[in-house]
């Protein structure tokens, strides 16, 4: 079912050029993690991106975010965006490593953090690494801390996913009920294929389904509200979460959007704007 995407040197040199628009107003240095910071509020905010995108994903939704309550950094984690360069295991551990690590950059030691679906696995490894500095967590359409741990079928799927644009066309389709036009998973595998390498998209497919380390999160009260939507696949519904998460988390809250898939930022920007705000509120520093 996979194969690998071979680009011509012109469209190579093009993807090149739209990583590098990517990753304008990026700030950073040799070692951090490419960032965008933003707001002007006295709580910090890390927000790291999914497996097919860049910080780019949460663009619909920023302008609906408190921006004079909080501040936020938008971050690329190693293989996309302002980060494509940086190689490294593309491990949740590393993941956490280099977000803590930006956190000591930026001067914040205290912070929420929020991941979407392979990094919503990531803020959960964070959180265990360091739960005096993290206040609350967001996790939308999350992988769990024991991982997918998928079949060899579903495998094969993901891996032609990470190479094959049609291939990941159909995942695209199919983590949203397969009720949004062409054209948009057509954007979606563009900004994907513009923003990552093949490799790291293969790399962190290895992390959110392989890698299992729920038995260090297990009663952990950090607060944390899990974001889905009503048209994602059975693994990241209410049902599932509840008997992970659930399990897990004794501060756990759970909010569905009733009209989006797995991209809530995108598909319903307004109400995940709406979700993260009303959390970050809630659990706002005393």
């Amino acid at each position: 079912m996979s194969f690998s995407l071979r680009l011509p040197r012109a469209l190579a040199l093009l993807t090149s050029l739209m990583l590098l628009s990517a990753c304008a107003g990026t700030t950073g240095s040799p070692g951090i993690l490419a960032h965008e910071v933003t707001g002007t509020g006295p709580e910090k905010v890390i927000v790291l991106h999914d497996w097919l995108g860049d910080r780019r994903n949460y663009d619909d939704a920023r302008p609906y975010l408190d921006m004079k309550g909080y501040t936020y950094a938008f971050t690329d984690l190693r293989g996309y965006g302002g980060s494509v360069d940086k190689t490294g295991a593309f491990t949740a551990a590393e993941a956490a490593s280099d977000t803590l690590a930006l956190a000591d950059y930026l001067g914040w030691q205290r912070f929420h953090i929020v991941g979407h679906s392979m990094t919503g696995m990531v803020v959960q490894r964070i959180a265990a690494d360091a739960p005096e500095r993290v206040i609350s967590v967001i996790a939308t359409t999350p992988v769990a801390a024991n991982g997918m741990q998928t079949d060899k079928d579903t495998r094969g799927f993901l891996e032609g996913a990470a190479k094959d644009p049609a291939v990941m066309a159909k995942a695209i389709h199919a983590l949203t009920g397969n009720r949004l036009a062409d054209t948009w998973a057509s954007f979606k595998v563009e900004r994907a294929i513009s923003s990552s390498t093949e490799a790291a998209r293969l790399a962190y497919l290895d992390m959110f389904d392989k890698e299992n380390f729920h038995g260090d999160v297990e009663g952990l009260d950090v607060p944390i509200t899990v974001i889905l939507g009503e048209n994602d696949l059975p693994f990241f519904q209410p049902d599932y979460i509840k008997s992970t998460f659930g399990k897990w988390y004794p501060n756990l809250k759970i909010v569905v959007s009733p009209n989006a898939g797995h991209y809530v930022m995108q598909e319903t920007p307004a109400f995940y704007a709406s979700a993260v705000v009303s959390h970050l509120k809630e659990n706002a520093l005393k």
